[in-house]
């Protein structure tokens, strides 16, 4: 089986060896090929280009792989907006089921609420994309649920019993440290192995 994984930096793995990202984690966890396709600093526009690009490629069986998209914070981050993060993410998981293709759709563990880089400060008011976030997030999962697509929703990994983020897996306000991918590749392999008992 092969998860095709679309995302930006949280997909790529930025700060981290690759044999530490969660993709690379999850593959050995969960026996499954994972490729990683995520861009640092890509947009859900990028995903969706490079995504069409993906299903140009020869492929084996389509019910022996699925494709795990996370995207939308830099839409967001750049923009000040959403609108084109729900375009995108629904574009690409009506084309994915246009094709015979199964999508996951991935909610990412939020912002880490200390130590965002320094030179994105100029760039994003972080208070303010934290809201827009949510909004986000709450929309996927709506929009998830009237299209029967399932989720990973990683929030709740990367919060504590008090609702504030575990700051202890971040590298920065951002991106998360080796911890941190180790707890997302164990929510990955988790979901793989219940998608393999479902059949």
């Amino acid at each position: 089986m092969e998860l095709i994984c679309l995302g930006d930096s949280l997909t790529y793995g930025y700060g981290v060896r690759r044999a530490q990202c969660w993709t690379e984690l999850a593959a050995g966890q969960s026996g499954w090929t994972v490729r990683n396709c995520g861009v640092c600093g890509d947009t859900t526009g990028g995903m969706l280009s490079r995504m069409r690009e993906l299903l140009r490629e020869p492929s084996g069986r389509r019910e022996e792989r699925c494709f795990l998209l996370m995207g939308g914070c830099n839409d967001i981050f750049y923009s000040g907006r959403r609108e084109g993060a729900q375009e995108n993410m629904a574009a690409m998981v009506h084309q994915l089921f246009a094709v015979g293709e199964a999508p996951i759709v991935a909610l990412g563990p939020g912002l880490g609420g200390v130590n965002y880089p320094r030179s994105w400060l100029s760039l994003t008011d972080f208070p303010a994309a934290e809201a827009l976030l949510d909004a986000y997030y709450a929309w996927l999962e709506r929009f998830c649920g009237a299209f029967g697509v399932r989720m990973i929703d990683f929030r709740n990994d990367f919060r504590d019993e008090a609702g504030q983020p575990r700051t202890a897996l971040y590298l920065d306000g951002l991106h998360l440290n080796e911890e941190g991918h180790r707890v997302m590749a164990a929510r990955v392999a988790t979901v793989l192995a219940a998608m393999e008992r479902d059949g």
